[in-house]
């Protein structure tokens, strides 16, 4: 079968399965849907994963907010091909930076916008309305609206990529508890563990599949902290 018609049906599955809420400028204003201003006291709740475009071009910003620190984090995926054969689609990602949330505005080196509510097919939805947004559906230069949801929990230790754990809570824990907790945070990624342990336990996680050499570039200041501390908390045990 030639590859150009694997992608098509591998295309049509996606754009079946993974059909989701969002909004382009011009659909928008084709629609006349009214943009409100969605702000709250604690930007915490801003907290989650705000889902861009369809199909091939679906994108999400994932923000999470902890210890003083505010991380955006665009994840979206790509078709690999080797030896002129398909692979798999695979996941990348890439951290904004300089980010700040003042109010209901959103600031970063890669895109300024801001957090807004907003009616469609009689339902109510929050949403981040992004100023031509890294991966673009509409017409360029435009702006988006991803439709926003509570981050979907992957994994045991999930809490590594929402917030600082305390050291009360680690120094709990066991030694194979915290090498776990620390390389989950990789297995995430969908890094590929070189030791028969690791490989072993995160090939039985039905969430996991390996596919990149190094994650590294991948990891958040809020990842990135906890990995300091799981490795400290190791280092006493």
């Amino acid at each position: 079968m030639r590859i150009s018609t694997i992608m098509l049906i591998m295309f049509l599955s996606i754009s079946t399965a993974k059909a989701q809420l969002f909004g382009t400028q011009d659909m928008i204003e084709e629609k006349n849907i009214s943009l409100r201003t969605w702000e709250e006291e604690n930007i915490n709740n801003y907290s989650g994963t705000y889902s861009f475009g369809e199909s091939e071009a679906e994108s999400s910003l994932h923000v999470s907010i902890a210890g003083g620190i505010i991380c955006a984090q665009l994840e979206k995926g790509d078709w690999e091909i080797k030896n002129l054969e398909m692979v798999g689609w695979h996941l990348s990602y890439e951290n904004f930076t300089n980010v700040k949330i003042k109010g209901n505005q959103f600031y970063s080196d890669q895109s300024n916008g801001e957090f807004v509510t907003f009616e469609f097919s009689n339902k109510k939805y929050k949403g981040l309305k992004l100023d031509n947004p890294p991966v673009q559906i509409g017409n360029d230069g435009d702006y988006e609206i991803g439709a926003y949801s509570k981050a979907n929990q992957i994994g045991k230790y999930f809490n590594t990529k929402t917030e600082i754990i305390s050291f009360d809570y680690l120094n709990v824990m066991n030694v194979e508890e915290l090498k776990i907790m620390r390389n989950e945070i990789y297995a995430r990624y969908h890094y590929m563990f070189k030791t028969e342990k690791m490989s072993g336990y995160f090939n039985k996680q039905e969430w996991y599949t390996g596919y990149h050499q190094n994650v590294d570039s991948f990891l958040t200041q809020i990842e990135k902290q906890n990995i300091i501390r799981i490795r400290n908390v190791e280092k006493s045990k």
